[in-house]
């Protein structure tokens, strides 16, 4: 839903410019996407194991590493908040 929404929001007239995306864009990405496609294995991998209590466990996870890889590998501050709710 929220793909279609964003197209209609770039096709739309009077709505959003398309994104010009270089190749440096897409080099920086790549990291964030390898994450994302490692944590979506992991969670289909848990649904397939059968138990759900463990697919849940790393479901659950998922904020948690995004804020481990946010500080150390992008060097990005989480608020000591955020770390307390995690």
């Amino acid at each position: 839903v929220g793909c279609i929404y964003g197209i209609f929001l770039w096709l739309a007239p009077d709505a959003r410019q398309k994104p010009k995306i270089t190749f440096e864009d897409v080099k920086k990405m790549l990291p964030v996407a390898f994450c994302f496609m490692g944590a979506h294995s992991a969670s289909v991998f848990a649904m397939g194991m059968g138990a759900v209590s463990f697919a849940q466990i790393v479901k659950a996870a998922e904020p948690a590493f995004a804020a481990v890889i946010a500080t150390f590998v992008y060097g990005k501050s989480v608020s000591k908040a955020k770390w307390w709710c995690l």
